[in-house]
């Protein structure tokens, strides 16, 4: 069976949506006003232009992997994690997406397969199909370049290297972005913890005989000592989270809130 490659539709378009804007500039004199002092700035773009950077930027991963078994992943809003944390991505409140954004989407989700969640990002998307017990059975790759994906226990192409990311290797990466925050996504993470912090702490964590380590403990204590609460900690690690297949309930399609085992 051919391995399914769970590609990240939100990174794919904004990046080819992005890559054909262009800015035109051009002077002109209105009235008594000589616009020449102050041009006007014009941004244009092409639908055509960026699918077709699309379609070359799809086709290099069918051949670089040699299947075109794929699922174009996509987000959905409203964001649950809104209900978690009302300021989640408030960094982005005035971000825009790029020209020829939606046009495009519409077009490739009636010529790919495509998949999104309700609620979910694209992120949560590959992660429950990524570790969903049926679909493991065909070697699933999620395709993309977001870090966080590294807390998901499957392959992973990311930045031109397939990682093979094991489940202790996946929780360890969930706790250390809940230690350290992720900027781009507008959770804060522990005050005064950053990435060498983080690795010490969670470097001096051990597992009992049953297999279950304290990391968790490791870290709320770390939120303590910043004058922070257990409950601070949990929600930055659900912020943090990206869905697994156990966290996600399939018949009322709605996200499990991660709670420490």
């Amino acid at each position: 069976m051919k391995r399914l490659l769970l590609i990240d539709g939100d990174e794919f378009l904004f990046r080819a949506c992005a890559a054909v804007e262009k800015e035109v500039k051009f002077n002109v004199i209105l009235g008594e006003v000589d616009w020449n002092e102050a041009p006007i700035h014009v941004l244009g773009s092409n639908p055509v232009q960026a699918r077709e950077v699309l379609d070359e930027m799809i086709e290099r991963i069918f051949d670089r992997f040699e299947t075109r078994e794929h699922l174009l992943c996509f987000s959905s809003p409203p964001n649950f994690r809104y209900t978690v944390d009302p300021t989640y991505k408030n960094n982005r409140a005035n971000s825009r997406k790029p020209l020829c954004y939606v046009e495009l989407r519409e077009q490739v989700e009636a010529d790919f397969k495509c998949k999104s969640l309700p609620g979910l990002e694209a992120d949560d998307v590959m992660g429950i199909i990524a570790t969903t017990q049926a679909v493991q059975k065909r070697s699933p790759i999620i395709i993309s370049q977001d870090k966080d994906m590294q807390s998901i226990p499957t392959q992973v192409w990311r930045q031109g290297e397939l990682m093979t990311i094991t489940e202790a290797q996946a929780d360890y990466y969930h706790m250390f972005q809940t230690l350290v925050g992720d900027t781009s996504d507008g959770y804060k993470g522990c005050p005064g913890v950053g990435k060498v912090k983080a690795e010490k702490i969670l470097s001096e964590i051990h597992t009992d005989n049953q297999g279950r380590t304290n990391m968790w403990d490791k870290v709320v204590k770390t939120y303590e000592k910043a004058g922070l609460t257990e409950q601070d900690a949990l929600t930055q690690a659900r912020l943090a989270r990206i869905l697994r297949w156990s966290d996600w309930n399939s018949d009322t399609k709605e996200p499990i809130l991660w709670n420490p085992s």
